[in-house]
């Protein structure tokens, strides 16, 4: 789906498309890339999800680099404040777009977002320490409709004779970055509680046990965390041929949240039964994760309602009106409102 899209009624002759009369005026046919799915996610990216700033890249220190690209930040010693400048979100990478497995037309899509910004430290006093150029990144797990998989190959001079097997969605993701918050993370307490019994001052009613865990009274801070908010589209699209008529921009809607980031088992249980790939049926127009991914817009978690399942059962098969769940048509004792779904 996607190598030739025509309307079965369109005449696609060249004076239909407004080729050669009318000043190019009305319906044109064009080569376009026209998007399948799309969805827009704004999230923040805390130090949770961020983890410890880290080393940048830079072959030009911004100040007397003591450290390895990579490795963990450690902020001077007498440092007691610490600003985030010039954030940029340096690049996306596409680490993998394979079709699901499950749902017929989606593919699970899996983007790196790389950020980059300089961390500044100052003392107590708001006196200026020094700089680092710093890093840190996420990954962005989903899955959208990109169309089935074609047998079409496909070559284009305009882009140096590439040559795409034509099986595979392209995909597009941009993104924007706002500096929320830098601040600095301290150690936490080690102290345990004990009873010494030899009348030292170390014991569970001296203190030394009570003080917060992660802030200056514990000593030098040993790392930088950062906090990150992301705007981000992402689309899937494929080149196609099309007779359009434009009616101005569309936008993306927003991306569906998975139910448990960090539970896939109960993202899976949430999604209704796979029958079209016991009875296949149309393709969807909107894709569920199966994982703890985000889903494209309007997907719907949970079983289908019976309502649901009749009416694609009678808009693809054809079947018999008295199949409706709800409709009144039903008799009590059949008890079919079920549908034979549970």
């Amino acid at each position: 789906m996607g190598a030739f899209e025509f309307d079965n009624n369109a005449n696609l002759s060249a004076s239909s498309c407004g080729c050669c009369s009318n000043a190019g005026r009305g319906e044109a046919c064009i080569i376009a890339q026209r998007i399948f799915d799309q969805c827009r996610i704004q999230k923040c990216l805390s130090p949770d999800i961020l983890g410890p700033a880290r080393v940048a890249t830079n072959p030009v220190p911004c100040c007397n680099e003591m450290l390895c690209p990579g490795d963990i930040i450690v902020p001077p010693c007498n440092a007691t404040d610490v600003i985030m400048k010039k954030l940029k979100l340096k690049k996306i990478e596409i680490i993998r777009k394979t079709p699901s497995p499950l749902q017929s037309g989606c593919w699970d899509i899996e983007l790196k977002y790389i950020f980059e910004y300089t961390l500044e430290f100052r003392r107590s006093d708001g006196s200026y320490i020094g700089c680092i150029d710093a890093t840190s990144s996420y990954t962005l797990k989903l899955t959208l409709f990109g169309g089935s998989e074609t047998d079409v190959t496909i070559v284009d001079d305009m882009f140096n004779g590439n040559v795409n097997p034509g099986i595979e969605p392209y995909c597009l993701a941009e993104g924007k970055a706002l500096a929320l918050d830098a601040e600095l993370k301290y150690p936490c307490c080690t102290y345990v509680c004990c009873d010494c019994g030899c009348g030292c001052d170390c014991g569970c009613n001296s203190g030394c046990n009570c003080g917060s865990c992660g802030d200056m009274a514990m000593g030098a801070p040993v790392a930088v965390s950062v906090t990150i908010g992301l705007f981000t589209i992402v689309q899937l699209y494929r080149t196609v041929n099309m007779l359009v008529e434009s009616a101005g921009r569309c936008l993306p809607e927003a991306c569906v949240a998975p139910l448990s980031p960090g539970d896939p088992c109960a993202n899976f249980e949430a999604l209704s039964f796979p029958w079209n790939v016991f009875a296949p049926c149309d393709e969807p127009k909107s894709c569920c994760a199966v994982g703890p991914n985000y889903s494209s817009p309007n997907c719907e978690l949970g079983d289908h309602t019976c309502n649901n399942i009749a009416s694609n059962n009678i808009a693809n098969n054809n079947i018999a009106n008295n199949n409706r769940c709800g409709s009144g048509r039903n008799s009590a004792a059949s008890g079919s409102n079920k549908c034979g779904c549970r």
